[in-house]
């Protein structure tokens, strides 16, 4: 039995094994899937499944006809049912967005033969298509162009047969019929006179590969008529096999009259070429060897003309001796059909650049090449100066643009292009108007049509309009182009973007300006905290002078504390203005969203200035626009407050009669607060810059009201990062109408990401919270402390950072590091750093009266997790120490 268990278990492997790699070729092949009759998907491969997107548990679950539009869901059905019916398979091929896929539908058979389902497959045979169809265009292209040839077209194989033809070559030259080309040599067409030079040529070429081209006489149909062709070959290669292809172009007419004229004027031709003021040599093709030059040759080349007969042209010609003959060669079996371009060396040894024009004549039964030789060093160095010019235009950082007499463009390089949006072949033809903004001074254009056909040079600066629409400032050079009679035929324009420049000057002037208000600002915010400071600090010194003198009643010391009290809170209130603004500056400010009841903000606003408002007589109301249910909004409480109190107060401020109103009112998915009051008022001039840092109304040593001016600042700043806006409405001495905005964020539609850390606080009871406190100052220990003794943390203390770090390492219940600075024995710095390498997690807040940019920055890099500046109220302190450590 076990021997049977163990035979059933390893044919189970076999099975598993076989299913796998048959599995895997499956996913791997091409698309393909199984399906029912009605759709329904048996089995599908990866590679079907990642066409359409899905896993393949995925496609499953879907009907395969609801992956086609309708119509042709429908056609695939009728495809399906036949396949089923017939038990044959289908195969088709369609486009769809540029693919050609080929489909093949394979029905299968079940275990009673019966086609119950199907299986479809397809392949991409795009790159198939299209090889055809580039094919076929390409030979219907090649048909077309050699049947359209003004004479013969052939290619011969390797034996010198006809391959191919046109009709040009069966019937005009070979006289044969379609069926007998392929069996004739081309060789019989050339006569008898010619075909061992053409032989060789032949050879030549495939040897190799190089182009060639001469003139014979070719027999037509056979001979003995013929007429004289040009044929011109190559070697090419099909499938590793060399061919011949070339061209016959029927040139007798030109032969016979060049022919004759030449005769005409062979007796012309010494006198010719003695007397003519070009230079002229006649060469042995064969040995170099100049056999007669003119007096201007002589002139040219600097050797008497008996001397030049005894030269060859390797003496003259720079080029090695091989490459001489080659090109005087060559130039001759071309007929001297183009000009070669050579260096010359002259007697005194200059260099000079010549152009040569040669031509094989038969001058007293001798082939010789006909030289006429043009000195074009000027025109090279012409050709590069123009090049180098050429290039230093297209290459230009600068745009230019060329115009002719009536201001049409004929050119303009690419840095126009990049500079206007307008391509070259936008512009030419047009008239440069088209960049005119329509913002310049008309007198502008005047002035410089007037300059540039005087031709002086206009210089100046235009507003122009690119292609876009988009406006931009450009410094222009124009002149006019004269020939030498005078005449303008063109205008040329250098032209530079100086927009940037021109937006960098602007705000340097604005810059300055700005800087030189932000000075006065300073100056006046400088000189009025100066008094702020010195005032409360007066009243604090001051009273707690007299203090100290032991004969005052205890009514007498109540009114003296009473009004230290007063003096530190108004001394406190100065100093979070500065603190708020320098986070504001610094970005250090945070939201902590919470709901926030907002009938209940402003009646517990309207009650804590009901006491000062009945001392000054002022009346104080409030408005609510929405029931309290419906008032209550995720938003920064504290915040709120703080915009709301800064408004209240600043009424209160100046406002001597009248009233105060506070309220605010839905406005679609907005609230609008306002503070109203009927106070000094605000001239309108300041609407926008009573919100800027330093700004008050009344800036003067004499005005009657208290504060740094940086209320409305921070309000500002408040608002903005709440996602509202604020405004005031006023006029001097008609009050003024405070209004900011907030967004109506019910706590429902808050998602879980926007809420501060106490919307996510868990309802259940907190463990109490460990916290060390590192300072040397037992005042300011004690203060903490006893400021903090209701709010469920147990203390630890430690009077420098050496023993810091040592209680860090006894008491691992610890949850956040309260951390002076200045310690002795070790510093803040050094325990930090200390602290944070063995307990990178526990957070490490710095509480020091060090309030610098760089003491805040060392101690970021030393791992504190945050700063807080002495002195700091007891609200903040506990909502700082609860984000650290829920953080």
């Amino acid at each position: 039995m076990s021997q049977h268990g163990n035979g059933q278990d390893t044919a189970m492997r076999s099975l598993e094994k076989r299913y796998s790699v048959l599995r895997d070729i499956f996913d791997n092949s091409d698309p393909e899937f199984v399906m029912e009759q009605d759709g329904t998907m048996l089995e599908v491969n990866k590679t079907f499944a990642a066409i359409i997107g899905r896993t393949v548990q995925e496609c499953l679950m879907i009907n395969a006809f609801d992956l086609l539009e309708p119509e042709v869901s429908a056609i695939r059905k009728s495809m399906v049912d036949e396949a089923l019916k017939t038990g044959k398979s289908i195969t088709f091929e369609d486009e769809r967005q540029g693919l050609f896929i080929r489909t093949t539908l394979r029905p299968l058979a079940d275990s009673k033969g019966k086609f119950t389902r199907i299986s479809i497959s397809g392949q991409d045979i795009t790159a198939v298509k299209r090889a055809e169809l580039e094919s076929k265009t390409q030979k219907i292209f090649r048909s077309a162009l050699i049947e359209t040839m003004p004479g013969g077209f052939y290619v011969l194989d390797a034996d010198g047969r006809f391959v191919q033809w046109n009709t040009y070559e069966r019937d005009m030259v070979m006289g044969k019929k379609e069926s007998e080309m392929s069996n004739t040599l081309a060789i019989e067409s050339i006569h008898p006179d010619y075909r061992p030079f053409i032989l060789e040529k032949i050879n030549q070429i495939m040897t190799s590969g190089n182009e060639d081209s001469t003139e014979v006489k070719v027999l037509i149909h056979g001979g003995p008529l013929y007429r004289w062709h040009q044929l011109s070959a190559k070697r090419i290669f099909i499938d590793n096999r060399p061919f011949l292809i070339g061209t016959a172009t029927d040139v007798t007419a030109r032969k016979y009259s060049d022919m004759a004229a030449l005769k005409k004027s062979e007796e012309k031709f010494k006198i010719m070429f003695k007397e003519h003021s070009a230079i002229k040599l006649l060469i042995d093709p064969e040995t170099s060897e100049i056999v007669d030059a003119n007096e201007a040759a002589a002139e040219f080349y600097m050797w008497p003309i008996q001397e030049l007969r005894t030269m060859t042209m390797e003496q003259i010609n720079t080029l090695p001796p091989d490459e001489v003959k080659g090109a005087l060669e060559n130039n001759r079996l071309e007929g001297g059909n183009r000009p070669l371009l050579f260096q010359h060396r002259r007697a005194d040894g200059s260099l000079r650049h010549v152009e040569v024009f040669s031509k094989t004549i038969d001058l007293g039964g001798r082939s010789l090449l006909y030289a006429i030789i043009h000195d074009i060093t000027e025109r090279i160095q012409a050709e590069r100066q123009l090049t180098i010019m050429s290039t230093t235009v297209e290459q230009s950082p600068t745009a230019v643009i060329i115009t002719n007499p009536v201001g049409a463009i004929e050119y303009v390089n690419p840095m126009f292009t990049k500079l206007t949006g307008y391509t070259a072949e936008e512009a030419k033809k047009q008239n440069p108007r088209i960049l005119q903004s329509g913002l310049m001074p008309e007198g502008v254009y005047q002035e410089l049509w007037e300059t540039i056909l005087a031709g002086k040079v206009w210089r100046g600066e235009i507003y122009n309009k690119k292609k876009n629409g988009k406006l931009y400032w450009e410094s222009a050079v124009i002149s006019a182009i004269r020939n030498s009679e005078g005449e303008i035929i063109n205008f040329v324009a250098v032209k530079v973007d100086i927009t940037e420049q021109k937006q960098m000057l602007e705000a340097l002037i604005a810059a300055k300006d700005k800087a030189i208000e932000n000075d006065r600002l300073k100056s006046a915010f400088l000189a009025n905290i100066s008094h702020e400071i010195r005032t409360p600090m007066n009243g604090i010194l001051g009273f707690s002078e007299l203090l100290q003198e032991m004969y005052h009643t205890d009514e007498e010391r109540a009114e003296y504390l009473g009004l230290i009290h007063q003096s530190g809170h108004r001394m406190l209130n100065l100093i979070n203005d500065l603190v708020d603004i320098s986070r504001i500056e610094a970005g250090e400010t945070r939201l902590h969203l919470s709901p926030t009841p907002i009938n209940e903000v402003v009646g517990d606003l309207c009650a804590f200035f009901k006491p000062q408002a009945d001392n000054k007589g002022l009346r104080l109301r409030s408005t609510t626009g929405l029931p309290d249910n419906e008032s209550i909004i995720v938003t920064d409480n504290a915040k709120v407050q703080q915009i709301l109190t800064n408004l209240v107060q600043n009424a209160m401020t100046f406002t001597r009669s009248g009233g105060i109103e506070v309220g605010y009112t839905k406005k679609e998915n907005m609230l609008e607060f306002y503070v109203a009051d009927s106070g000094i008022g605000i001239p309108v001039s300041m609407h926008k810059s009573i919100f800027d840092r330093f700004q008050q109304v009344d800036k003067s040593l004499t005005r009657a009201h208290e504060g740094s001016g940086l209320g409305l600042c921070i309000s500002e700043a408040f608002v903005n990062m709440l996602g509202g806006s604020i405004r005031v409405e006023s006029a001097e001495g008609k009050g003024s109408t405070f209004i900011f905005t907030l967004p109506y964020t019910l706590e429902g539609s808050l998602k879980p990401e926007q809420l501060s850390p106490d919307l996510l606080e868990q309802t259940t009871a907190t463990p109490p919270l460990t916290v060390l406190l590192a300072e040397d100052d037992e005042v300011s220990t004690m203060l903490l402390t006893k400021s903090l003794k209701n709010e469920n943390i147990n203390f630890l203390c430690a009077e420098n950072g050496w023993v810091a770090t040592e209680l860090v390492e006894r008491h691992p219940e610890i949850n956040l590091v309260i951390m002076d600075l200045k310690m002795p024995i070790m510093n803040g710095f050094e325990a930090t750093k200390l602290i944070k390498l063995d307990h990178p997690d526990l957070p490490i807040v710095v509480l020091s009266a060090f309030t610098s940019e760089e003491v805040r920055q060392k101690a970021k890099e030393a791992g504190c997790d945050g700063f807080i500046t002495k002195p700091i109220g007891k609200e903040e302190l506990v909502e700082i120490t609860e984000f650290l450590v829920k953080r």
